[in-house]
C-alpha cells in the first residue's frame, strides 16, 4: 500500500474555497464524502487506478491537505486535477463575485457564501440517481438512500485496513431487484431509477454525448429519462455535466427568486428558469446555489415562510 501527501495552496485557484461549507451545502451531485474529524475521504478513479483520497482544510482559503492511499503509483497531478474538477477549483469564481456586486438585488449575497463552490459528481450516473432520489425528498433521506445503495451494491475496496465502496456502475445497478432497491428507502422512485438506467445503457456513449451538447440540447435529452422533471434535469446538468447555465427551481428557489425580482408574485417554475437563463446566463448555477444558502443564513427564508 502506497501513501502520499501533497498540498493545494490558495494561490493555485481563483477566488475562495471553503471545503466544509461546500460539503455541507446539500448539493445533489452525490452524498458528501465521509467525514472523520474534518478529514473528508472518497474513492476516486485516477490514472486507471482506484485511490482513497482524503482531504482537509482548517478554515476558509487555508491550504488543502491531500493524502491518498493506493496499490500502485499514481501521478499527483492527475489526482490534483480530479479534485480541482469535483470542487470546481479550475473555475475562476471571481466572475461570479463581480456579477453579484454589479446586481443590486444580489450584492448582499456574497458575504454569506464565501468559499462555497459547486460540488460536482465524479460519476454522472451517480448524480442522475442521486437527483432522481432527491425529488420531493429531504436531504437526510436521499443521502442515506444513496449511501446505502453504494455500501450494499457497490464494489468494495480495502484501503488502510478499512472498507470503502464506490457507487455501482450502470450495468450492476440495472441488475438490482426492484424490491431490494425499495428496501433502501427510495419508494416509488425505484422504477424511475431502473427504467432510466435501462435507457442510458441502451445508447452508446450516453454521458459523453451530453457533455458535448449545448445546454439547451442536453436539457431536452436528459428530461427524457423517467422521473426527471425540469428541476431534476437542471440538477443533473449542473452537477453531472458541468452545465453552469442550469438553474434548478424547486419551491424555495421559486419563492426566493420571486421575492427578489417579482415582488413576491406567483410565477411558474418555467418562467423562473427562463428568467434565470436570460439574466444570469453562465452564472445561473452558482447564483441558484448561493441564493438558497443566503436565504437560509440571512433570515430571508424565515421572512418568506411567514408569507406562505
Amino acid at each position: 500500500m502506497i501513501k502520499n501527501t501533497f498540498t493545494i495552496k490558495y494561490d493555485e485557484y481563483k477566488g475562495d474555497f471553503d471545503l466544509t461549507l461546500t460539503m455541507n451545502s446539500g448539493q445533489t451531485s452525490q452524498p458528501p464524502w465521509t467525514n472523520v474529524e474534518g478529514r473528508y475521504s472518497e474513492v476516486l478513479f485516477v490514472d486507471g487506478e482506484y485511490v482513497l483520497a482524503e482531504i482537509s482544510q482548517e478554515f476558509l482559503n487555508d491550504d488543502i491537505i491531500v493524502s491518498y492511499y493506493s496499490n500502485h503509483e499514481i501521478n499527483n497531478k492527475s489526482l490534483r486535477d480530479k479534485i480541482f474538477y469535483i470542487f470546481d477549483l479550475d473555475y475562476d469564481i471571481t466572475g461570479v463575485y463581480d456579477f453579484l456586486e454589479d446586481n443590486q438585488e444580489l450584492n448582499d449575497v456574497y458575504k454569506f457564501n464565501r468559499g462555497l463552490r459547486l460540488y460536482k459528481a465524479q460519476y454522472p450516473f451517480e448524480s442522475i440517481i442521486s437527483s432522481i432520489c432527491s425529488a420531493n425528498n429531504s436531504i437526510k433521506r436521499w443521502t442515506k438512500s444513496v449511501d446505502d445503495i453504494k455500501t450494499s451494491c457497490g464494489r468494495e475496496f480495502i484501503f488502510n485496513n478499512e472498507s470503502h465502496h464506490i457507487f455501482p456502475r450502470e450495468e450492476d445497478f440495472f441488475e438490482i431487484p426492484e424490491d431490494k432497491l425499495k428496501s433502501f428507502g427510495v419508494g416509488y422512485r425505484s422504477s424511475y431509477m431502473l427504467n432510466s438506467t435501462g435507457r442510458i445503457l441502451s445508447e452508446d456513449n450516453f454521458h459523453e454525448k451530453i457533455f458535448e451538447m449545448s445546454y439547451e440540447d442536453s436539457f431536452k435529452k436528459i428530461i427524457e429519462l423517467e422521473g426527471v422533471g425540469p428541476k431534476v434535469a437542471d440538477c443533473i446538468l449542473l452537477y453531472a455535466y458541468n452545465k453552469r447555465e442550469a438553474y434548478p427551481v424547486d419551491v424555495w428557489i421559486n419563492r426566493i427568486t420571486t421575492y427578489l425580482y417579482f415582488n413576491g408574485q406567483k410565477i411558474s417554475n418555467k418562467k423562473i428558469m427562463e428568467f434565470a437563463r436570460e439574466s444570469f446566463d453562465e452564472y445561473s448555477g452558482y447564483i441558484q446555489l448561493y441564493l438558497f444558502n443566503y436565504a437560509r443564513l440571512s433570515g430571508l427564508m424565515d421572512k418568506i415562510k411567514s408569507r406562505h
